[in-house]
């Protein structure tokens, strides 16, 4: 079984527009699986560049804003890449540049094996403590509302809301507020639909 690591993947169209997603990739030293939704930017961005940054961080509030589409997710601060045409956040603690060696583009999930290519580092990584896995967990959370109850929804975020609550500094808890909004708006648009 593969080590999945949770990331921000930063990747550009073909006019030089970003696209920032969270996602899971299949983690080693010299390769890293991506494997992104069929009718996703990421999978059309990547298909047309061939390239992207994985970007490592402990700021679960970024995380927190590209689930939910916040405005500050769409223009991030970053510098560009050493060797790719792409972007390393400023609030990346380590990042991977990759190459796409190939790509299967099965239905409804591509796989697309990518050859690091340069890696860097900015700071040390912190780690996430309680507050930070529950907000990590809450944000993966919202990009599965289309496959979960809303009840199971619901009960899943009051679990994670007491960690939050009993481990939180202001940025996780900023973080955790705007994920609650955003599923609880889902939520309701869905119930009325």
């Amino acid at each position: 079984m593969p080590l999945i690591i949770e990331a921000i993947l930063t990747t550009l169209d073909p006019l030089g527009r970003p696209n920032v997603a969270p996602m899971g990739v299949e983690w080693d030293e010299t390769t890293i699986v991506i494997k992104p939704f069929l009718d996703t930017t990421t999978f059309r961005n990547l298909q047309a560049t061939g390239v992207a940054v994985v970007n490592l961080t402990d700021d679960v509030l970024l995380f927190a804003q590209a689930v939910t589409g916040h405005p500050a997710a769409s223009a991030p601060s970053a510098t560009p890449a050493h060797l790719v045409r792409g972007l390393v956040l400023d609030v990346a603690c380590s990042w991977r540049e990759v190459e796409v060696l190939s790509v299967d583009a099965t239905p409804p999930r591509s796989r697309i094996v990518t050859r690091v290519v340069h890696r860097g580092s900015r700071r040390e990584f912190l780690g996430f403590n309680r507050a930070r896995h529950a907000v990590l967990e809450a944000a993966i959370l919202v990009t599965r509302t289309h496959l979960l109850s809303a009840d199971q929804v619901r009960a899943e975020f009051e679990r994670l809301q007491i960690i939050v609550d009993k481990t939180a500094g202001p940025h996780e808890s900023d973080a955790m507020t705007l994920l609650s909004t955003f599923v609880g708006r889902r939520l309701e648009g869905a119930s009325s639909a």
